[in-house]
């Protein structure tokens, strides 16, 4: 329970935060405009996909597919979000994984 929930505030500030406080810069990207209903659709999507249902449990230690390919060509899952906006998204993550691996031992009791 404490890595789901660590995941869900986590990603949830990476994915919906970081866009409200560094609106993007690249013209026809939608987090452009950070709380317009495009980059919403978008950031939800994208949290969708790193988190997953909560019957999967923690997806938080896995590296998250960020592209997907679509008749051959690679799409970013948030619909028109431009390759900077991804690769905050994906360094983001990493660092999260790094401190949630970090985490692991407290969690299982093991810390010492």
């Amino acid at each position: 329970m404490a890595l789901r929930e660590a995941e869900l505030t986590e990603t949830h500030n990476l994915i919906f935060e970081s866009n409200s406080s560094h609106p993007c810069s690249t013209p026809n990207c939608p987090l452009r405009t950070p709380t317009g209903p495009a980059a919403l659709a978008a950031c939800h999507k994208v949290f969708g996909r790193i988190v997953g249902p909560s019957q999967l449990g923690t997806k938080v230690l896995q590296v998250p597919e960020f592209y997907e390919d679509r008749e051959g060509e690679l799409q970013c899952v948030g619909p028109g979000v431009c390759s900077t906006c991804v690769d905050r998204w994906d360094s983001g993550h990493a660092e999260l994984r790094k401190k949630v691996w970090a985490t692991l031992p407290d969690v299982f009791g093991l810390g010492g």
